[in-house]
């Protein structure tokens, strides 16, 4: 019987990890599944990953850092970012970890990026944010940091002593190597076409209007998929001990599973086994919700994953 790996995260429907990993264990003869759980809270992930039991989970949205709360030992780099986004079970033992800072240095690299004295602007001021200028801020660039919300980006800075900007009176004078944008992908900061840059590395994997804009502007994109690749292979290495292909990764990325044949499953703590050996779009941890919640957060997450 394989093990079990799966992403945590509400919703969770539409993430492409299952995509992802699934051919990495294939590709490297690793008796493992991946799936997508939904669960009711942080404190549930960890729960569930005991009781069914999953060996290696990752945590997205919005549950990276209340976990932090529930976990046995968290790794230098998330206590310092502040987000687990990895979580390893050995033994009943759940150990944290934050491999998105991986996924931002992995992805520039890849695209023949040389970090070390780079500038780099990060956009945003949450999770992302955060884990991306602490992986630039460790490979020598300097850095700059702007956010709409003034007191998010002042406490990046005061964190990692990167250089505070105003997303009002942004000066735009300076040359940016490097651009990271951890912005929701509607948003577009007011002086980004006057910005000078040449590369985009953007978080979101569907395309954002900082994407769109960058666009015709000339820089090189490289795009959020990437970032999620490499953060997944830094994950593998920490559930298997083993370094995955990235072409096998990569394999599956734009498979998505037929809206019809979508299997998703309630689970009530009452039968692991059958988790083993069915073919899994979605699982919702269903204890103690009445059957009307349940389908209600079924709708949710299928139009969710499916909406353009």
């Amino acid at each position: 019987m394989h093990e079990l790996f799966a992403v945590f995260g509400n919703p969770v429907l539409h993430s492409k990890s299952p995509q992802i990993f699934n051919p990495a264990f294939e590709d490297l003869n690793i008796n493992a599944k991946y799936i997508r759980i939904r669960p009711q809270s942080a404190k549930d992930i960890c729960t569930l990953m005991k009781d069914i039991p999953i060996a290696g989970a990752s945590i997205t949205s919005p549950f990276k850092e209340e976990i932090m709360n529930f976990l046995d030992d968290i790794s230098v780099d998330a206590h310092r970012i502040g987000a687990v986004n990895t979580v390893v079970n050995i033994d009943g033992r759940l150990n944290g970890y934050n491999t998105d800072h991986a996924g931002v240095t992995e992805s520039l690299h890849e695209a023949g990026v040389s970090i070390a004295n780079s500038k780099c602007l990060v956009l945003g001021g949450g999770g992302a944010a955060r884990a991306a200028v602490y992986g630039l801020t460790n490979q020598g660039a300097k850095v700059f940091i702007c956010n709409r919300t003034f007191e998010k980006a002042q406490k990046i800075t005061d964190d990692f002593g990167c250089e505070l900007t105003d997303w009002d009176n942004f000066n735009t004078s300076i040359t940016f190597d490097i651009v990271i944008s951890a912005l929701l992908p509607e948003a577009v900061p007011p002086f980004l076409q006057s910005l000078h840059f040449n590369y985009l590395l953007d978080a979101s994997y569907k395309m954002s209007k900082v994407s769109e804009i960058t666009k015709k502007m000339g820089p090189k994109i490289i795009p959020g998929e990437r970032w999620l690749i490499y953060q997944a292979a830094e994950a593998f290495e920490l559930f298997c001990q083993k370094k995955p292909s990235i072409k096998a990764m990569e394999r599956d990325l734009k498979k998505i599973p037929e809206r019809d044949s979508i299997n998703i499953v309630n689970y009530s703590l009452e039968a692991p086994g059958r988790l083993k050996e069915e073919e899994i779009d979605l699982i919702i941890s269903s204890e103690g919700n009445d059957p009307r919640l349940q389908k209600n957060i079924i709708d949710e997450e299928i139009d969710k994953a499916y909406s353009s």
